[in-house]
This record gives structure tokens, sequence and C-alpha cells, in this order.
């Protein structure tokens, strides 16, 4: 290839990577990510890989949280961080306190019991650590109509969206700073470091909880320490933030001819069939989520750039509706769960109907009446995003009890 042409490729790469307009092939993803989640709290355990589907979403929201941040820091020399949490306060809070609310009364309806420091810390994202060192009481039992079932606890599935409003949080400021000071470079180098560390951080937690004597730090819950955790977790964020920086930048030369060779692509599927395939508990707590990030640093940046029917097939209406309607999904899923297993706990096929049937009602009621009205209030706010909103990345919550039957962590 000529150096002409490979200049016009790689442009052609950086557009169809920026992060600043509308990416339908993203909603796609999001499409499998949210319903790898659902299937995984309908299945038993380990049967759907639910913590993939959490780790593709966190990987895109780094990446397009970051990628629009950069983009604005190029333009204009600034971040306005007040119209930022200003956009993701309308983009997350209403539906998220509606479901706060309705699955907490829900339950409470059902007999179960909440005490003042649960409902605090759905409320200002802490149940990731609340569920770590004060242990939500997971698969309560309560009396239904055909006896006592295990109804999981309502706000177990917020410990993803936790992690991701610490990130929302502390990147922006972060890398604000970063790009001042030292341009483009220092934030990718702090991205690195962070990608190192967090493997190491791991190991030594994963050492600690698992050991004879296990410390202080590893909670109430130790085998959802290491994986509910924001100080564990970051890097499933950061990889896809090292992906945007990589992406859109001019002056690498190096990255984006690495999404068109066959041996890098055919790593990444490597990696990811790894992460599937090997079982070992270590692997999956201290090594699962780096190689899951480095697959995805380069499988979806390819995804983006080049024409294949795995794209086609994920820019599809389906597709991408399920992609647009992922938090609503994934937030009342779990509720949908809770009535479906009080109600038809001996029932398992019309428990599964009633799951989905809620799923779909309850999510799309969240849209038009919720979430779809804060979007346009939002584009009133003065969003620097896509028109169609490509920044409201929500994981899912596969490590906590199913709602529909017992699929802990995939």
């Amino acid at each position: 290839m000529s150096g002409a042409d490979a200049a016009a490729r790689a442009e052609r790469d950086r557009e169809a990577l920026r992060p600043t307009r509308y990416i339908p092939t993203l909603d796609g993803l999001r499409a499998v990510a949210v319903l790898l989640v659902v299937a995984s709290h309908a299945a038993p355990a380990h049967l759907v890989p639910g913590g993939f589907g959490v780790t593709l979403f966190f990987f895109i929201s780094g990446y397009l949280l970051t990628g629009q941040l950069a983009e604005e820091h190029r333009r204009t020399g600034r971040i306005d961080f007040r119209g930022f949490y200003l956009r993701r306060m309308l983009r997350l809070l209403p539906a998220g306190l509606a479901f706060v609310a309705v699955s907490g009364l829900v339950f409470l309806a059902l007999g179960g019991s909440l005490g003042a420091a649960e409902w605090v810390s759905a409320l200002l994202y802490g149940a990731n650590y609340f569920d770590i060192f004060a242990g939500y009481r997971s698969d309560l039992a309560v009396a239904g109509p055909h006896g006592a079932v295990a109804v999981a606890h309502p706000f177990s599935i917020l410990w993803s969206l936790a992690v991701e409003e610490h990130f929302y949080l502390l990147w922006p400021v972060a890398l604000f700073a970063l790009l001042r000071a030292g341009g483009w470079r220092a934030a990718v180098a702090l991205l690195v470091l962070l990608c190192l560390v967090e493997p190491v951080w791991r190991a030594v937690l994963h050492a600690i909880c698992h050991g004879p004597l296990p410390g202080s730090g590893c909670g109430m819950v130790p085998e959802i320490r290491i994986y509910a955790a924001t100080d564990t977790r970051f890097d499933s964020l950061a990889y896809g933030a090292l992906a945007a920086l990589l992406a859109v930048q001019t002056e690498t030369r190096r990255f984006l001819p690495l999404l068109h060779a066959r041996g890098a692509q055919a790593a990444a599927l490597g990696l990811i069939a790894a992460g599937f395939l090997v079982r070992d508990e270590t692997f999956r707590e201290v090594l699962r989520y780096t190689v899951q990030g480095l697959a995805f640093l380069i499988a979806v940046p390819a995804l983006l750039v080049g024409p294949s029917r795995l794209r086609r097939l994920l820019e599809g209406r389906i597709p991408v509706l399920i992609g647009r309607l992922s938090y609503s999904i994934y937030l009342w899923h779990w509720l949908a769960g809770m009535i479906a297993t009080y109600g038809f706990a001996r029932s398992p096929i019309l428990r599964i109907v009633v799951y989905v049937g809620l799923t779909a009602l309850l999510s799309s009621v969240s849209w038009l009446a919720i979430e779809r009205p804060m979007l346009r209030l939002r584009r009133r706010a003065g969003s620097t995003a896509p028109s169609r909103d490509t920044g409201a990345v929500v994981p899912g919550a596969a490590h906590a009890p199913a709602a529909v039957s017992v699929a802990p962590r995939a």
C-alpha cells in the first residue's frame, strides 16, 4: 500500500472511530451485552457469560466518554464539566431513581425488609462497596403464593452503575489535567500504567481473600470483592479510554494498522476465547479482565473500521433498538425477575415467559415515560454527544444473585 493510500485509509479509520458521531455498531454491541446479562439471570450458573457482557459495557463506556471529552478539549482547549455532569445526571438519574423507588417498594410489598443504609447506598452509587463490606441480604426467603421462595435483593444489580459513576466522577478531571499538562501521551501513559497495576492489585487481593485468614479488606462477601469493586475493575473502563485516545489522535502511527492486521484480529479472538474457556479461579479473578480488555482494544475498533457480516448484523434495526433501550432493560429486568420468581417459582417455563415479558414492558415504559423526555431535555442542555444517545452505557450484574434462577459470576 502506497503512502498516500495508507494516509487515506488512516483518515477513514479515524472518522469511523470518532466517538463524537453516532456509531450504530456500538448500539448493536450494547444489545449483545445486555442480552447476555438478561439471559445469565435466567439460566443455570455459568451457562451464559453475563460477566463478558459486563466487561463489554465497561469498555464501550470508557471509549465513548474519553473520546467525546478528548475531542471537546482538542476543539476548545477546555472541558465543560458543568455541562458534562448535568448531561450525565439527566441521562442516568431519573430512570435510576424510579427503579430504586419502585423495586424497593415492590420488595417490601413481597415481604422483604430494607434498612436505611441499603436505600442510601443505592441512591448514592455505593451499592458495590455496600454489598462487599456490609452485605446485601441476597436471595431473601419471602412467603410466596406457593410457599417460601428466594427473591433477589432489589439493589444488588446497582453495583455496576456504581463502578461507572465513580469513573464518571474521577476520570474526566484526571483526563483534563493530563491533557493540559502533558498532552494525549500523558493520558495514554497513565492508562497503560493503570492497566498494568490493576492485575497486580487483583492478585494481591486474591491471595489475601482466599488465604487461610482473609483480611478485613475482603469484606463480608470475599467472592465479589474483586468482581464488583471500583478499585479492581477500573481497567475494564481504562482499556476503552485507551482505545479512544489511540484511535483518534493524528500522531498515532502504529495503532490503526493493527486493526486491519489478520494476526492481531486472530489474537483478539483468541483472547476472547481464553476468557470463556479457562475456568481456573486465579485466572478468572486476576487476569480475565486484562485478557478481555486487551481483546476489546483490538476487536471493537477493528469491527468499527472494516466492513463485515457481523457489523451489518449489529447495525440491524432490532439490535440497534435493543441497544438504545439497554439502560432500561438493564434496570428493569431485575425487578421483572423478582416478580416472576415470587409468583411462578414452581413453573420454570412460565417464570421465564413472565420474566421476558415484564422486562420488555417495564423497559419500554421507562424509555417512553422517563428516558426519552430526559434525552430531549439533555439536548437542550447543550449536549456535545451524538444526536442519538451514545453515552448511557450501563453494565449488567452477572455476579449478583439471579433474578430468575441462581446464576452467580459468569
